[in-house]
């Protein structure tokens, strides 16, 4: 359980706060449980003291009428509708709680409008000098039947008062119980949090007490782990760390600096071992050059003689291959501009599909931008060699693609693109090995590009290869972009 407060001043006021919270919560659920039952059972007396009222006032309409029948008593009469009126008034009261209790309401009422038709009818016969026994009699009846009601009604109001207090009181229990679980719940997590609040407040004290003895005593070979805290042993600990990163950084230095004489005394000799190796490679490449210049000339004289004899096929074989071998030679070891190597290897395909009688179909897709990215050369030959020798050996027509685009602001991504028959993975993973070179190549490899690529850019794998069996290989080439 990981506190988040960013000081502990307000981990402690959150805790201190969420107790008083809870602590008072609990008391409300209490006492909104006894005020419901409270006002419930208040509910319940007016309604019995209500029938009570409407019960003695049917008494007194029966003795009243009965006393103005006898003696022709106008006060009789005047208790009469004052009773009526307060039945009236408490049968407004009533509040039911079950379909019971409305059904006699609704009859007790119905007797009621009753009773008061009825009454109406005796004074008037009386005073007419009719006969008003029957409407008496009926009135007397109807009194029994609301007293009748009125009994049932206070019945069902008892029962349903004691159900819903039986109800009442079982579920007041099971929240009492609830209350003591949630209490003795928060008791165990108190306890928790405090053991957990000391141990996150003593263990980096702990903690940073037993770095600074490792340091008072000059053992400086370790780190500090930082903690994204903030809080004030967060800041404590976290600038602990810089101050000892700080005290290796200038330890480092000095050291440093005692070992730069023996450093620049390393580089002089291995800078005079490179220029030896330098003027080897230079020798070397000046060697390479002498025998090829007789080949040149003379594959030069016999496209002149291919032009004058109208062999106009001859004359571009031999000049292509003239020029293909002239920047083979001449480039080795330079850098050249993307669309120079592009025109190379349009210069191999033509004359590869003329010695093999192939229909290899060459597409370029190059940005005008990007034309003139540098690039070692014969980077993309031998990789379009090889989708020549690997993807289309069994078929004599395809299609390769070469696809040069800027990627991202200060790269280009080249990819070599062919529909062949796909290379296996055993042969895939032979030609990426340094060793591996094709039997009809020009005896680079794929290795040999990528180390050169490696060296020239300073950079980590430049060389992706993917290959699908029966659809065809893709080989994506990226380096920085130098023009």
């Amino acid at each position: 359980m990981k506190l988040s407060f960013k000081t502990y001043r307000a981990k402690l006021i959150f805790f201190i706060l969420t107790f008083v919270f809870i602590t008072i919560t609990i008391n409300l659920l209490i006492q909104i449980n006894v005020n419901f039952l409270h006002n419930y059972f208040d509910r319940t007396y007016h309604n019995i003291e209500s029938i009570n009222t409407i019960t003695n006032n049917f008494g007194t309409i029966r003795r009243s009428i009965q006393s103005y029948v006898i003696s022709g008593d106008s006060d009789s009469i005047l208790n009469v509708y004052d009773s009526l009126n307060s039945i009236s008034y408490e049968l407004n009261q009533l509040s039911c709680q079950s379909e019971d209790e409305i059904v006699y309401k609704r009859s007790i009422t119905n007797i009621y409008k009753t009773i008061n038709d009825n009454i109406d009818m005796v004074i008037l016969f009386k005073k007419q000098g009719k006969d008003y026994t029957r409407k008496l009699s009926e009135t007397i009846e109807s009194l029994e039947y609301a007293n009748y009601f009125l009994q049932k009604f206070t019945q069902s109001k008892i029962n349903h008062s004691v159900e819903y207090y039986n109800s009442l009181k079982s579920s007041i229990r099971k929240i009492t119980n609830t209350n003591y679980v949630v209490i003795a719940l928060w008791f165990v997590l108190s306890i928790v949090v405090n053991l957990l609040f000391t141990k996150e407040l003593t263990e980096p004290i702990s903690r940073l007490a037993h770095y600074a003895n490792k340091v008072a005593k000059g053992e400086l070979n370790f780190s500090i782990p930082k903690v994204e805290s903030t809080d004030e042993l967060g800041i404590l600990n976290n600038s602990f760390s810089d101050m000892l990163e700080n005290i290796k950084d200038m330890l480092k230095r000095l050291e440093d600096k005692a070992e730069l004489e023996k450093e620049l005394a390393k580089k002089e000799i291995e800078m005079v071992r490179y220029q030896q190796a330098l003027q080897e490679a230079e020798l070397k490449s000046l060697q390479a050059q002498i025998n090829p210049h007789f080949l040149f000339n003379t594959l030069n004289t016999l496209a002149q003689m291919a032009m004058l004899e109208n062999a106009d096929k001859t004359y571009d074989m031999l000049i292509k291959t003239s020029n293909y071998l002239r920047y083979s030679v001449q480039n080795i070891n330079k850098l050249v501009t993307l669309n120079e190597e592009v025109e190379n290897v349009k210069n191999y395909v033509f004359i590869h599909n003329i010695r093999f009688r192939n229909k290899i179909n060459l597409e370029i897709d190059i940005e005008k931008e990007i034309e003139d990215a540098k690039i070692p050369s014969m980077i993309l030959q031998p990789i379009v060699e090889n989708s020549i020798v690997h993807g289309f050996a069994k078929k004599r027509e395809g299609t390769i693609k070469i696809v040069a685009k800027k990627y991202y602001a200060n790269y280009v991504k080249i990819q070599i693109i062919d529909n062949g028959s796909g290379i296996e993975p055993d042969v895939l993973e032979e030609i990426t090995k340094k060793s591996f070179v094709s039997k009809t190549s020009t005896g680079i490899g794929i290795e040999n590009i990528k180390k050169r690529l490696e060296f020239f850019f300073g950079i980590k794998e430049p060389i992706f290869i993917e290959s699908k069996k029966d659809i065809g290989t893709t080989v994506t080439i990226t380096i920085p972009y130098i023009n």
